[in-house]
């Protein structure tokens, strides 16, 4: 059993929800440590001028019975009508004209004192709540509009945000750059042929291995990278369920991706081509950059396997850049073959390291994706409106840095 806020460093499975919200643990503990909210900048302002005024008031008050008091006392010593200690009501009449001077100077107090404004505050902030719903923005708390209305610093996460997170795979480099055709008809992506369509040479050796890569290194739920190359297995007829029942079953070794790998690998089984007595063969697919550096060798256009020099790797960079700079994300492909108990029995040691010893060295490069994800219509408009405001755009993401700032550019974040 876990305990609601409990992250999950690897792996994948299914759950059964048993509590939600304040019921559960972390809910529980939330309501112990409930705190006062923290006063807003325009609560405090107000705070502020409300005492102010209420003070200005009480002076004005002070200074107004005293004026009254002179006054009474100058008229009455003029006239010689005020004698305290007379047998007369001088003295009833002194009293009650004291209370009256009092009167009026709480009247002065009451009426100074700002009881409206707090609340023609949230009036206007409640107005600007619907006024934001509109929009599509969706505010919850009243203090979110007076604290964005401050706000000289937008950071905004690029893919679904500013892009349409509907990627597609454009580009294929398979020790040549091939074009991949993205038309569509009545919605629907056309149907491509591995042969005359993608590869048209050594599809018999790159077409089994991008399939069992992508079949194999794809979660149950995948993210819209992933899904961008399994739609071209979908759009080239390939089985990618068979494949994956085929060659990696539940007791199948697997490193899933995370942020810090920056890449996801699996040991497939039952592979022809590889060792005939242990037909193992690892499978990953992550960032260019990092797989890359990890291959010893590539295959080339012919489907021949060649050894990674630092020319060929200079030309590879030269490769992954120029995607970059058409606002691609580059995804590669690479394996190797697999020995038995190769650092361990099941392949995953070091343990407590992210990034295993069989991950690290001795790949060979199949092929590296450009993956294209289109920009929203409306951001490049938006940007340049709340730049015009004093506004400072800033774009966040994950991506290789030439490609973040093509991405950039096409948004007018950076010109």
């Amino acid at each position: 059993m876990m305990m609601s806020g409990t992250s999950v460093s690897q792996g994948e499975g299914k759950m059964i929800c048993l509590m939600v919200g304040d019921a559960s643990c972390l809910g529980q503990i939330i309501a112990k440590l409930k705190i006062r909210p923290e006063v807003t900048p325009l609560q405090h302002k107000l705070e502020k001028i409300a005492t102010d005024i209420g003070l200005m008031g009480t002076y004005t008050a002070l200074l107004t019975i005293h004026v009254l008091l002179l006054r009474f006392f100058l008229e009455g010593y003029i006239s010689r009508q005020v004698d305290l200690f007379s047998k007369d009501d001088s003295l009833l009449t002194f009293i009650k004209q004291v209370v009256h001077y009092v009167i009026i100077g709480v009247a002065i107090i009451v009426v100074a004192v700002p009881e409206g404004l707090p609340l023609a505050v949230m009036i206007s902030l409640a107005y600007s709540i619907k006024e934001m719903s509109k929009d599509h923005n969706d505010v919850k708390r009243l203090s979110s509009c007076e604290i964005m209305g401050g706000a000289d610093n937008i950071c905004s996460d690029k893919t679904g945000t500013l892009t349409l997170n509907q990627m597609k795979v454009t580009n294929l480099y398979c020790g040549r750059d091939i074009a991949i055709n993205i038309d569509q008809v009545n919605g629907k992506m056309t149907p491509l042929d591995w042969k005359n369509d993608i590869l048209k040479e050594a599809t018999d050796i790159f077409k089994p291995l991008i399939e069992q890569n992508i079949s194999c290194n794809t979660g149950a739920d995948p993210g819209p990278t992933d899904k961008s190359m399994i739609d071209l297995l979908y759009r080239t007829s390939t089985d990618v369920d068979a494949i994956s029942k085929k060659h990696c079953p539940q007791t199948a070794t697997r490193f899933p991706f995370t942020s810090k790998r920056k890449r996801m690998s699996a040991i497939l089984e039952n592979v022809e081509g590889a060792d005939p007595t242990y037909k193992k063969r690892l499978h990953i697919k992550g960032a260019s950059e990092i797989v890359k550096n990890c291959c010893s060798h590539y295959l080339d256009a012919e489907g021949q396997t060649k050894e990674m020099t630092d020319e060929i790797k200079s030309s590879l960079d030269d490769v992954i850049e120029g995607y970059a700079t058409k606002a691609l994300r580059t995804i590669a492909l690479a394996y190797k073959e697999v020995m038995p108990n190769e650092h361990g029995e099941f392949h995953d040691l070091p343990e407590n390291e992210d990034v295993k010893d069989i991950e690290k060295s001795g790949l060979t490069l199949i092929c590296i994706f450009g993956i294209m994800d289109i920009v929203r219509s409306e951001v490049p408009g938006a940007v340049d409106t709340v730049e015009k405001a004093g506004v400072t755009v800033r774009m966040v993401t994950g991506d290789n840095i030439v490609t973040a700032k093509a991405i950039a550019v096409l948004c007018h974040i950076i010109t």
